[in-house]
């Protein structure tokens, strides 16, 4: 018994030590990425007539700085002005900049050092499903936060500007809230357009069957429009929260509908 007890108690120390040298790795990778794009930035050079560039140390010409840059650029109108409103706004706007895409990049390689943990301890259709879902969950979360950068954002900036123009306001908008606000609803929409993976990946491995799903579309709606105000900065007089949960809808039925045609082949 005692023999066991040793061996079971090793097995244990082993997985831990597994899981720390993971979450050690990932760690790494989130402070190499973050120190990188607020400290790092890149510096344009010509080659035989070529605009090249070269990565050298800067705290005022970083990646993060560059992608504020880009950011303010392409969403904020033209006649609508960026301003500081507290002394640190800036530095702590790039610095959130900084964070949101290391945090962005560093999840894929957390998702995939968990599912590598944890694979030898699931049945075969759930390391199945995890497998065909990766890249789904890729390219939807890609697509998600694409839309709010091209579709959502601009609307929204062009909205507020508009209404501060009706009502006599000067067009500006604090840089520390604008960042918050572009992170807030393209990481919001990244996220709910996973809605189908989700749906169909819980239908797939038996928890949750599809006539569930749509026959609990009530739940489903109210689910939809309380993530919505979640997600939107609820300046819009219900426009973007209406919008917002429609695509949650969407979503959510084109998932439900997946798994049951799905399902329906297999047997």
């Amino acid at each position: 018994m005692s023999q066991d007890s040793g061996l079971l108690g090793g097995k244990l120390f082993d997985y831990i030590d597994e899981l720390l040298g993971r979450m050690r790795i990932t760690i790494i990778a989130f402070i190499v990425i973050f120190f990188g794009l607020f400290l790092v930035g890149p510096v344009p050079f010509k080659y035989h007539g070529i605009i090249l560039y070269y990565l050298f140390p800067s705290f005022y010409g970083s990646f993060s700085v560059h992608i504020l840059e880009l950011m303010k650029t392409y969403l904020v109108p033209p006649k609508m002005t960026l301003i500081q409103l507290g002394p640190f706004d800036a530095v702590v706007s790039v610095i959130y900049v900084s964070l949101s895409i290391s945090i962005s990049i560093i999840i894929p390689i957390l998702a995939y050092q968990f599912i590598s943990f944890s694979k030898t301890a699931l049945y075969p259709k759930e390391r199945r499903i995890i497998t065909l879902t990766i890249l789904p969950i890729l390219i939807l979360f890609v697509l998600g936060a694409v839309f709010a950068l091209k579709v959502l954002l601009p609307l929204l900036f062009h909205f507020i500007y508009m209404f501060t123009k009706v009502v006599g306001v000067a067009p500006f908008l604090g840089v520390a809230q604008f960042v918050s606000i572009v992170v807030l609803i393209t990481a919001g929409m990244g996220a709910v357009f996973e809605t189908p993976v989700i749906v169909f990946s819980l239908s797939y491995i038996g928890l949750v069957s599809p006539d569930t799903w749509l026959r609990n579309w009530r739940y489903a709606i109210i689910g939809a429009f309380f993530i919505a105000l979640l997600i939107s900065p609820g300046a819009t007089g219900g426009i973007m929260e209406t919008t917002i949960a429609m695509i949650i809808i969407v979503l959510y039925f084109s998932g439900a509908l997946l798994a049951k045609w799905v399902l329906s082949k297999k047997e």
